[in-house]
């Protein structure tokens, strides 16, 4: 609401300044020395310029300044209080907040902890089971290969109880069987792939000593740049360390493992022509 002119005030105001305006002009007439501004008529001119401005913008007074100055102090003294109280609220509001999920949190873990486990129902794996194994296959070379796994896995103090670990411990078996193959059919010469077979054919017979050196004669005499300065124990060095032959009473023989091998051979269709 626009505050209402006061115009008593005012009216004392302009007759105040005339007065001041008179002893202002008669002291500089009349008071020795004449024409001379004096120190207190500076003080009145002064007084008297301040009077006349805040008429004519109505925004200064000595009143008002004082007025001003105590609704400041007045309006600082709420902000304050207002800035304790919302400090107050706040405070509160955080810790109602906190409280809150504290109290979901503790429902949530209770309820993890304490709720009753969900029976499982029943399912027959013994058939799901058996096709894993099946894919791989069985035989006394994969047999050897999982004994050897297990053992080296309770040898760790792990335990092997689960229809899932038999499955993966077969795998393993297949794919490192798979690796060896791999590697040997890098190496093998085409000589010595004919050799395992010769004796595949065979079996359970082997090959005496003889036989045997007969064998590699022909092959040094069909390569002889390859093999000059080979003897049989050479040639047959490697058939030996992997496992793919072996001795028994004076005769060299294919072991299951050779076996393996030669039917993956056949299978896959590896080698069907190699040199040397």
């Amino acid at each position: 609401m626009e505050d209402k002119t006061n115009y008593f005030t005012r009216t004392l105001i302009c007759i105040f300044s005339i007065c001041l305006a008179l002893m202002v002009a008669y002291n500089y007439l009349y008071v020795e020395p004449i024409g001379a501004i004096k120190d207190g008529n500076l003080i009145i001119i002064f007084l008297i310029l301040i009077l006349i401005l805040s008429e004519s913008f109505d925004s200064f007074s000595i009143g008002k300044i004082i007025s001003i100055s105590r609704k400041l102090k007045e309006k600082n003294d709420e902000v304050e209080k207002l800035e304790s109280k919302n400090s107050q609220l706040l405070s509160q509001v955080i810790s109602l907040t906190t409280n809150q999920n504290q109290v979901q949190s503790s429902k949530q873990i209770f309820g993890d902890y304490y709720e009753r486990p969900k029976k499982q129902k029943k399912i027959d794996n013994e058939k799901v089971v058996r096709e894993l194994l099946d894919r791989i296959g069985t035989s006394i070379v994969i047999s050897d290969l999982e004994s050897s796994i297990k053992k080296e896995i309770i040898q760790q103090g792990l335990e092997i109880s689960t229809e899932t670990e038999t499955v993966l411990i077969r795998h393993l078996a297949g794919t490192q069987l798979l690796m060896e193959f791999l590697r040997i059919d890098k190496y093998i010469f085409g000589s010595q792939l004919n050799l395992l077979k010769e004796l595949a054919e065979i079996k359970p017979e082997g090959y005496t000593k003889n036989e045997i050196e007969e064998y590699f004669e022909s092959v040094k005499q069909s390569f002889p740049n390859s093999f000059n300065n080979w003897d049989v124990k050479k040639y047959l060095g490697f058939l030996f360390s992997s496992i793919l032959i072996t001795k028994n009473d004076e005769k060299i023989h294919l072991t299951n493992f050779g076996q393996e091998y030669i039917d993956w051979v056949a299978e896959n269709r590896a080698n069907d022509y190699r040199s040397l």
